[in-house]
């Protein structure tokens, strides 16, 4: 039985899939103790030819559309006792694994979350890279369960947890932040963890603009998921609070704190239209 199993689902990932697997396969750990497990959700592309190029990974298929659903199935299909997830669009840092095994050796955490990383380090994105690690770190250490949140791009979870609060809603877009509520509301704060040394590198993110698209889709799918958890975003003080604690803690300039504070507000925009967009979507 492994200790932890890695769960990735793919649709139409060819352009990214090679450098998730070898960085899963590079990782600096006991290799007969994780396995990785690789989702198909109906692609069409090259994925599956390159994932079946490496003979140690498990590759199953999902005929049922849905990042969540092939989550789900991964899950089924899983032996470890920890279960870790990211996407087919990221690369892992070779201490991931060891990351995850550290912070599970505190029996009270049940899942724990990391950093991810843009594409590269322009002078923009390292800016909004600092500003969404800093509210990464001012969330999960406020205690304040109504504003925790999770993303499957690099979040790890016990296995035994599935079966206490149940596997992921099946709905395109915010199952991970209604799981992470779910264990929140039944164990406590003390449950969920942010590890900033854990990192994967988002190599979708290789400009402002793609940023503002995941802030958009963020925003819209916030607003969807309310009926089923009704979790409100972090207010617009506790988001100045955070952009302050960026400044000091890095030390920016006054020009650089100004453009951080410019895409700040350009990120706002996008929420707000991103959950403006919202009554013309479903799920």
């Amino acid at each position: 039985m492994a200790v932890i199993s890695i769960i990735v689902p793919f649709y139409n990932s060819e352009k990214y899939i090679k450098d998730c697997v070898e960085s899963l396969l590079s990782q600096q750990f006991p290799a007969n103790d994780y396995e990785i497990i690789f989702v198909d959700n109906n692609s069409t592309d090259s994925s599956v030819n390159i994932v079946k190029r490496y003979p140690r990974i498990k590759l199953v298929s999902e005929g049922r559309q849905g990042s969540y659903t092939a989550r789900n199935r991964g899950i089924r299909e899983a032996s470890g006792r920890v279960v870790a997830f990211t996407d087919p669009d990221c690369i892992a840092s070779p201490d991931w694994l060891a990351q995850i095994a550290e912070a599970m050796s505190d029996p009270v955490v049940s899942v724990v979350l990391g950093q991810h990383l843009m594409a590269n380090d322009s002078p923009l994105l390292s800016m909004v890279q600092d500003y969404e690690n800093e509210k990464n770190v001012y969330t999960f250490g406020s205690n304040d369960g109504n504003i925790y949140f999770g993303h499957t791009n690099n979040m790890a979870v016990r296995r035994e947890l599935f079966n206490d609060v149940g596997l992921f809603v099946e709905r395109k877009r915010g199952a991970d932040t209604i799981f992470v509520n779910s264990v929140v509301k039944r164990y406590s704060t003390r449950a969920v963890v942010y590890r900033e040394s854990m990192t994967v590198r988002h190599l979708e993110i290789e400009k402002p603009l793609d940023y503002y698209k995941k802030i958009f889709t963020y925003g819209r799918s916030r607003k969807l998921y309310r009926n089923i958890a009704n979790i409100p975003p972090i207010s617009y003080s506790q988001r100045l609070s955070i952009f302050k604690n960026v400044i000091i803690k890095k030390n920016y300039s006054y020009p650089k704190s100004l453009t951080l504070f410019i895409l700040l507000i350009a990120g706002v925009i996008f929420w707000q239209a991103g959950a403006l967009s919202a009554g013309i979507y479903k799920n």
